[in-house]
């Protein structure tokens, strides 16, 4: 009678142990599903949907806005800085974050369009095997990012031969268009422009003498073509025209820092391109 109740009891406790084992089981199991469901949402949630064409997501995640004003051919200094400088551009653009591209032109019938946008969708170094396609990224951003933005400036290094160069009426334009968009109200955003700096309109002209700022800022040209550009950072990048010594004097960068200041917007930098 001991002997059948010692052997019940311990068959008891080899199913019992067997029941923990099989919840054990379960419970690993489950905690692996949870672990590969993490996993999943938080790659595919990193993922975003792009625009086919300009690779661009619903809201990039930074704007940068490249003006340029190239009336007169660069010599062969100049535009290799250039294309050194907007070579440093494309790579500064982080994943997701929109450049668009711009001439300047005359906006007194409608606003500029682009010559271009793209968004960087990413390098391979933003990938791996566990969470996409290191290569197919890769060749993405080469494709669909890097080389038509080549073209691109390619382009723009080309003398446009224009009369005038309505700078201020052009920041104006890609400020409206580009940069004060709702959805990009809380993004970085970044305007470069590349020019010799010196606006050319019937309106304002800054050939011959100099306006000082106090005279330019008051002026109805600038009041007319003002803009607002709080939280807007600026590059300068200053064309050298072959008698520059006389139409581009310390002033000029002076006289544009003073009239962006005064629309908002900041000069983080002002670059003399070489030659």
């Amino acid at each position: 009678m001991a002997k059948r109740a010692r052997r019940a009891s311990v068959a008891e406790e080899r199913a019992a142990r067997e029941r923990r084992s099989g919840l054990f089981k379960i419970a690993g199991v489950a905690v692996a599903v949870a672990a590969v469901g993490v996993l999943y949402y938080s790659v595919m949630s990193g993922r975003k949907a792009l625009d086919p064409e300009t690779l661009c997501p619903a809201e990039p995640t930074s704007m940068t806005v490249l003006l340029v004003d190239v009336t007169d051919p660069l010599n062969p200094a100049q535009r290799q800085d250039f294309m050194n400088q907007l070579a440093g551009l494309k790579n500064s653009i982080p994943r997701y974050g929109q450049l668009t591209v711009a001439k300047v032109d005359a906006t007194s019938d409608k606003l500029l369009a682009p010559v271009i946008v793209r968004c960087n969708p990413g390098t391979a170094a933003d990938a791996n095997s566990a969470t996409g396609d290191p290569g197919k990224l890769q060749k993405q951003w080469e494709e669909g990012f890097s080389r038509p933005l080549d073209a691109a400036f390619e382009q723009l290094s080309k003398a446009s031969g224009a009369e005038t160069s309505p700078i201020l009426e052009s920041i104006q334009s890609v400020n409206l268009t580009e940069l004060q968009k709702p959805a990009t109200r809380d993004k970085p955003k970044r305007l470069i422009i590349v020019s010799d700096l010196l606006q050319n309109t019937a309106e304002a002209s800054f050939y011959g003498a100099l306006p000082t700022p106090e005279t330019f800022l008051a002026s109805p040209a600038f009041q007319k073509a003002r803009t607002d550009l709080r939280g807007v950072e600026l590059e300068l990048w200053m064309l050298q025209r072959p008698d520059g010594a006389a139409t581009q004097p310390r002033a000029l960068p002076d006289l544009w820092d003073a009239a962006i200041s005064k629309q908002g917007g900041f000069v983080k930098r002002v670059y003399n391109v070489s030659g």
